[in-house]
């Protein structure tokens, strides 16, 4: 399987690729031979999941664990972080209803209009995105997104989507877990969320024993230089860059803005009293959450977190029923969208179609996409 950074070339796509890639620098030739190698070798998250379990039961074993012992041990405990894990759920869903609104999509297309070259615009979704990681991980995520698909939506620059997209999952992969949402800082700080054996041997570790330690805050913001320099020196050239368009990519506008009502009882829903009730009813418990205990304590709860967010997702939402939609997006639309493209890239781990894929992806798959945006 090649990448669509490191490839033989196909007929239709690019016959230029040798001339093109003996131009690329240095540290971008490595990126590509390290996207190749993973893409090739890195199995699923979920096996990676199942190989730790794997470790800790052999070391389990090692040090005289009874083998019932420990399968009684994996069923109990399998559950004993649902709390916490519903709490990073909620997570997701509170950067996506933030990211998703109308204000957040009029920002996010004064952005897209900063760069002036391909590069600058995938360091530009890098900076976005480990910014935006330091404050909420979920907001990180999809805003980058955006913010990479409406930068694709160019034609004045060429802007390298696979990079883009990379650069998207810059501040999840690098400085999130020194920021507020961290899991471990956030879960060290919130007794009701961690298992009892874990509370018996740490104890609670408050935010500034951990993300506010000075040392911290130093790591974090040169990691953050550090990875957007990597993206913009990653970057392909103008010529080797590939664009949404030739990469088969149909890149439509979001609907953001919820369908006409069509009958007397969705008035509520199309109303923003609701929304302003709730928001304001919201604002007075954190108020009064934010001067009981102090910023820093109570931010560090994983409940106030979530629901300042959500409040603020319901705000910019602005009505009922816009709030239900983006909602209803987060949980079905992306999945539909990442299943789709999974189901491709799956058909091109098998070893004897490996001939017939581009980047990951079939051949014709990307071809037909192709054709169909030129088409339209």
């Amino acid at each position: 399987m090649r990448t669509l950074l490191w490839y033989e070339p196909a007929h239709g796509l690019d016959n230029d690729a040798p001339a093109l890639m003996a131009q690329e620098s240095r540290l971008a030739k490595l990126a590509q031979r390290c996207c190749a190698w993973s893409e090739r070798w890195f199995p699923d998250a979920f096996a990676f999941a199942i190989v730790a379990v794997a470790v800790v039961s052999l070391g389990a074993l090692t040090v005289g664990a009874p083998p019932l012992q420990i399968a009684q041990n994996f069923g109990s405990g399998f559950w004993s972080l649902i709390p916490f894990t519903m709490q990073m759920t909620f997570i997701i869903l509170g950067g996506y209803v933030v990211a998703d609104s109308p204000p957040v999509a009029r920002l996010v297309h004064r952005l897209a209009a900063w760069p002036r070259t391909g590069r600058g615009a995938v360091a530009l979704v890098a900076l976005v995105s480990v910014t935006a990681s330091m404050i909420h991980w979920g907001l990180s995520t999809v805003l980058a997104s955006l913010l990479a698909r409406t930068l694709g939506q160019r034609t004045d620059i060429r802007v390298d989507y696979r990079a883009a997209g990379a650069a998207a999952i810059l501040g999840t992969g690098s400085v999130w877990a020194l920021g507020l949402s961290s899991s471990a800082a956030q879960l060290q700080a919130n007794p009701a969320s961690m298992p009892p054996t874990l509370l018996a041997i740490t104890g609670v570790i408050p935010f500034n024993q951990t993300i506010f330690l000075w040392q911290s805050l130093i790591l974090a913001g040169v990691l953050a230089l550090v990875s957007v320099w990597v993206a913009f020196k990653t970057a392909p050239n103008p010529e080797q860059a590939r664009t949404a368009v030739q990469m088969g990519v149909l890149l439509p506008e979001p609907k953001t803005s919820p369908p006409s009502r069509t009958r007397p009882g969705e008035w509520l829903e199309y109303s923003p009293l609701p929304t302003l009730f709730i928001v304001l009813l919201g604002a007075v418990w954190l108020v009064g959450e934010f001067a009981a205990k102090g910023a820093m304590t109570a931010i560090s709860s994983l409940n106030t977190y979530n629901l300042l967010f959500l409040l603020a997702g319901l705000l910019l939402q602005w009505r009922p029923r816009q709030f239900i939609d983006s909602v209803a997006r987060a949980g079905t639309e992306r999945g539909r969208r990442i299943g789709a493209v999974s189901l491709h890239w799956l058909d091109c781990r098998d070893s004897h179609r490996r001939e017939e894929c581009y980047g990951g992806f079939p051949r014709r798959y990307l071809e037909s996409r192709l054709h169909a945006h030129r088409d339209t």
